[in-house]
């Protein structure tokens, strides 16, 4: 006897779960970027172990002033701070061309927030790139890849010809996002510490902003970001 049609409906059906075991499995496979990249990792650790210190305290603490700008920044940082984890999970899985969509996002998060500190974001209105101008050119890169209209980005990503359906990994491009993320998640955790901050001056506890500094140092070693020296008074 041949297969019925239920058999065959069946069998039909089973191709998602059988793609969701096998992807699981191409991926269980992949060199885990973490120890392709200590240092990024450890710089990586560091602002999501300040973002997390700043999250904490802002459930404990009365901000000075509460205004719609500062519940438009809670807003945005809150939805920022729920992606922190996507991210971390797109690249270790090296579906790269999501986290692409993801880092923009984050960079662009940056910029509402501080175009809503300096009353220049109107709601509703595509950020600008200032106060992260200088990642113009990989800010650009991500959003050709997140547009799938940057042919080269999503060539190389895929493979080439033949193109893939697999993810593969790539250290460099995933250097790039996490580079990018660590800088963004800083940011997060900059100004939202500036918004729960109370009657005393600084408002980042010494801890995050000795991790802050450190996670900086590692993007500024890796040439990623350049660092200006302080000046001495000499």
């Amino acid at each position: 006897m041949g297969t019925s049609k239920i058999e065959k409906d069946f069998q039909f059906f089973q191709k998602a779960n059988n793609y969701r075991l096998a992807l699981g499995t191409l991926q269980s496979d992949i060199p885990d970027w973490r120890s392709e990249l200590p240092d990024l990792a450890f710089a990586n650790d560091c602002v999501l172990s300040a973002v997390i210190s700043v999250f904490e305290r802002s459930q404990s603490i009365c901000p000075l002033s509460v205004d719609e700008d500062s519940l438009r920044r809670a807003a945005v940082s809150a939805a920022m701070f729920q992606n922190i984890s996507l991210v971390e999970t797109a690249v270790s899985k090296a579906q790269y061309v999501g986290a692409s969509a993801l880092v923009r996002q984050e960079i662009e998060g940056v910029e509402v927030l501080r175009g809503i500190l300096a009353g220049k974001q109107k709601d509703g209105a595509t950020p600008r790139l200032r106060a992260l101008k200088f990642l113009g050119r990989a800010y650009s890169q991500l959003t050709g890849v997140s547009h799938l209209s940057l042919n080269e980005g999503i060539t190389y990503l895929t493979g080439g010809n033949p193109f893939s359906y697999d993810p593969r990994y790539d250290k460099t491009y995933a250097e790039l996002l996490m580079s990018c993320h660590v800088l963004a998640v800083h940011g997060l955790a900059m100004v939202t510490a500036f918004d729960i901050r109370g009657f005393e001056e600084d408002h980042l506890t010494v801890s995050e902003e000795y991790h802050l500094t450190l996670a900086l140092t590692v993007l500024g070693k890796s040439g990623f970001l350049r660092l200006e020296n302080p000046q001495s008074n000499s």
